[in-house]
């Protein structure tokens, strides 16, 4: 079952929770009781211990379905690096396509993981290949939305803050709404840690939150709304005002793990400085229809509240409606119609001076769900605008409000950035950024230029190079174009790193000290061609390879050693009779009987690696040598910076028979120190 078999999930619902399992230790369950048991967890929508036990059954059998089922998990959670290279590894052996579906997800992980030339081909073949007239066309809009990508505004005038980690915790968050005396409102589960349903613990629920500014302007306190509001058994999300700040409209949901199995929304009323017991909204809701994310608005000169719905007869999965409100009366649903909503769903509607602000995947976009802005002309919806980069990330963006200046607001991303508190990985949850203009625009564009002209598909990585609070280094690619956009601050050094493969990276070095009004840094940097340095390795002579190294105490393969054991798998299927020993060192910590057990299942964690790639086990022996070969001082008893330690937890091949000598690029191979 492919991940578009389940569209029906609810991205906005994304809770990481632990279960206490009454049942015998996973090693000692058979591999069709941990398949049973992920099915049935998958069921309910609690991915993470589904996971697990998809991770144990694919341990125990390497079948490639099964790593597709560990991959889609990891999708859903939203780790894409990791059902990236979960998806790869078997795709890549795929030659007959028997695996189609799933590159249409693959692809989507290289996009959201910035491997966007990677990408834009995966989805072009998949777009050629497919049967699947629904998946063709999810990757054209992919396709169309990578194309745009030069096109669309670069917002380098608009500044984007997370808020502090006080209110960003480890979960989402949903729908923040300034009220008009200023206050932020949010839904929150407020924890940093993993929700535990263990038979005795109550089930978590999501409540509505109001922070107010500290002296210093920030968001640092958070205080949950009353019983009116916050109902036992229910999670309370969405909060949005009416003009005046006296009625307040949210959402009322129950929630199974990561399912939605009822929504409704409701409306309450502020008395003095107390909001009163909520009431359903008539005619709004309907039983299993599922009704959220209400925003207050205006059309055709009357209030109307806009939200969103699965109602029989819309465009797709989740529609914008609006209802008229006379009073305490609501009028009847009415679907905004094809323009705004699209065959896939449209999310978090916020209205502003006749604009109304949404997201959608329905439409090309950067990431997965991407802001848009539709002007209403008094009679109709004018063709909906990408908002453009900095609102929009290659993640998912939702819940675009503004404050009533209507030049300052707040928007929600899975975006990583530096800080972010993460229960699965650094795009598992929605955040609170808030945004505003900068006092100076002074910005950075940087020109790529090649031997034959303008190169496309470069790397620049922008550094802060400030002694006191620098700003966190900033890396953007161009698939499709040579030019690089960077918003900078006022008096402060920087360096600009470009890189592409196969040429010789350069590095500039600026400042922008003395800039008092809006400038625009110009640079331009021409990539000379790289010369690879071989370098002739000889029959059992030990080769390291560069970034192939491991945590303490494990034996998992970290990702940036897969560029390395990519390298080898280039040069096993370059030479066809080449044997080698792929050989595993620790550090010196530790006893040496579990050092050399340790090593042993480091060298197998490579060795699978490369026959989950293709090459025939036979021709890799694994070998671990435990701590028997130190580089270094960090022997017994001598003490080391975990940094000196790690040089130790190494890996080595050598030829062992088959060809002599063989030719290798420099840079895989690092001194031995011997």
């Amino acid at each position: 079952m492919t991940l578009k078999m389940k569209k029906f999930i609810p991205i906005l619902l994304l809770l990481i929770l632990s279960i206490s399992l009454n049942a015998q230790p996973l090693r000692s369950i058979t591999y069709q009781m941990m398949v049973d048991k992920a099915e049935e967890l998958m069921g309910k929508a609690d991915y993470k211990n589904a996971l697990e036990f998809y991770q144990q059954a694919y341990e125990e059998k390497k079948e490639p379905e099964m790593a597709l089922k560990v991959a889609d998990v990891h999708y859903l959670l939203k780790d894409y690096n990791k059902a990236a290279r979960q998806y790869r590894s078997v795709l890549r052996r795929d030659k007959k396509d028997v695996y189609l579906e799933y590159r249409l997800f693959y692809a989507k992980c290289l996009k959201r993981t910035d491997q966007l030339q990677d990408a834009y081909n995966e989805f072009i073949e998949y777009a050629k290949k497919t049967t699947d007239p629904d998946g063709r066309q999810e990757a054209l809009l992919e396709i169309k939305g990578l194309e745009m990508f030069n096109d669309l505004a670069e917002n380098t005038d608009i500044k984007f803050v997370p808020l502090p980690k006080e209110i960003n915790k480890a979960f989402s968050l949903y729908g923040a709404r300034l009220h008009p005396d200023g206050n932020l409102y949010f839904g929150s589960f407020d924890s940093d840690k993993e929700i535990v349903l263990d038979g005795e613990t109550e089930k978590g629920d999501a409540k509505i939150y109001v922070s107010t500014r500290d002296d210093k302007g920030k968001f640092s306190t958070l205080t949950p709304l009353g019983e009116n509001i916050n109902r036992a058994g229910y999670s309370s999300l969405h909060p949005a005002f009416s003009e005046d700040g006296n009625r307040m409209y949210f959402t009322r949901l129950i929630g199974n793990n990561n399912s939605i199995e009822e929504a409704k929304i409701y409306v309450s009323v502020k008395t003095g400085s107390e909001w009163g017991a909520a009431r359903i909204l008539p005619n709004v809701n309907a039983d299993g229809i599922i009704c959220r994310q209400p925003a207050v608005g205006e059309l055709y000169g009357r209030e109307v509240l806009f939200f969103i719905a699965d109602m029989p007869g819309g465009y797709g999965g989740e529609d914008i409606y609006y209802a008229t409100i006379d009073g305490d009366s609501y009028g009847k649903p009415i679907n905004l119609g094809e323009v705004i909503n699209t065959r896939d769903d449209e999310y978090s509607p916020f209205y502003f001076e006749g604009s109304l602000y949404y997201s959608t995947n329905g439409l090309p976009g950067l990431g997965g769900f991407d802001v848009y802005s539709a002007d209403w002309n008094g009679n109709y919806w004018e063709q909906p605008t990408n908002l453009g980069k900095g609102y929009n990330s290659l993640t998912d963006d939702l819940f675009y409000s503004l404050d009533k200046s209507g030049e300052a607001g707040f928007i929600f991303s899975n975006r990583p950035y530096e800080g972010k508190k993460k229960v699965v990985s650094e795009t598992c949850c929605d955040h609170i950024f808030e945004f505003g203009y900068r006092d100076l625009n002074i910005d950075l564009l940087v020109k790529v230029l090649g031997p034959k002209g303008s190169l496309l598909d470069a790397k620049v990585e922008l550094v802060d190079l400030s002694d006191v609070n620098p700003e966190p280094a900033v890396t953007k690619t161009n698939f499709n174009g040579n030019t690089f956009t960077f918003p900078l601050d006022k008096n402060r050094p920087y360096k600009a790193i470009v890189s592409k493969t196969g040429f010789d990276t350069q590095t500039i070095e600026f400042t922008t000290a003395g800039i008092i009004d809006d400038y625009t840094v110009e640079k331009t940097v021409t990539l000379v061609t790289s010369v690879p340095q071989m370098q002739t390795v000889k029959i059992n002579e030990p080769i390291r390879l560069n970034n192939i190294y491991y945590d303490y105490n494990d034996f998992k393969i970290l990702p940036d050693a897969e560029k390395d054991l990519e390298v080898l798998l280039g040069l096993m299927e370059k030479y066809s009779d080449m044997v080698i020993e792929l050989s595993s060192h620790t550090d010196a910590r530790g006893t040496d009987s579990y050092n050399l057990s340790l090593s042993q299942k480091r060298a197998n964690s490579a060795k699978e690696w490369l026959v989950q790639n293709g090459v025939k086990a036979p021709r890799i022996k694994a070998v671990g040598y435990g701590e028997t070969v130190i580089l270094n001082k960090c022997v017994n008893g001598v003490e080391c910076t975990d940094e000196e330690h790690r040089f130790n937890r190494r890996t080595e091949f050598k030829i062992i028979s088959g060809p002599t000598t063989i030719e290798i690029e420099k840079q895989v191979i690092k001194d031995n120190g011997k």
